[in-house]
């Protein structure tokens, strides 16, 4: 990061509502970073209404509970490792930030192995108990920041901080 330039955060848009949840994020913080974006493609395009302009890399969805694969979701965590650790080096990355999805674990895996400043915020829908994406971010200490957005999770996970993007 230059000495007058914004810092600049990869950010993934995996759809739905953890895409909705990004947008709530997104509009906090837009005018204190440039974007870089992984996205499915469902995930939605860097410009339209919510998502501030930036850069696109696409990454393959993971499997879902109505279309369980294996492969799909390995394929899904290699590509995505090696996408994050690629646009890590090529757009001087400052920070990662993930919302609950199953990417955030590839994106903060290779976040740690190169050393990049990480925020994990647990899902809006978790109340009392984390994500199994959440659970093994938080016991595995892939993230250099942990929020959750109730104090019932805070309270079972010490090491959490307490945030809202709602």
């Amino acid at each position: 990061m230059t000495k007058n330039s914004k810092p600049i955060a990869l950010i993934i848009l995996s759809g739905g509502g953890f895409t909705f949840e990004t947008q709530c994020l997104l509009r906090e913080i837009e005018s204190g970073f440039r974007f870089v974006y992984l996205a499915t493609r469902f995930g939605g395009e860097p410009g339209e209404p919510g998502i501030p302009p930036g850069v696109r890399y696409e990454v393959p969805s993971f499997s879902s509970m109505t279309q369980r694969s294996y492969l799909r979701s390995i394929d899904a965590f290699i590509k995505t490792f090696m996408t994050t650790r690629r646009v890590i080096r090529t757009e001087a990355i400052d920070v990662i930030i993930a919302i609950g999805c199953s990417h955030a674990v590839p994106m903060l895996l290779a976040g740690r192995s190169t050393r990049c400043r990480s925020v994990y915020i647990e899902s809006i829908t978790r109340v009392d108990k984390l994500s199994n994406t959440g659970r093994m971010i938080y016991h595995l200490r892939l993230s250099s920041r942990f929020l959750v957005q109730w104090p019932k999770l805070q309270e079972r996970y010490p090491a959490s901080e307490l945030g809202s993007i709602l």
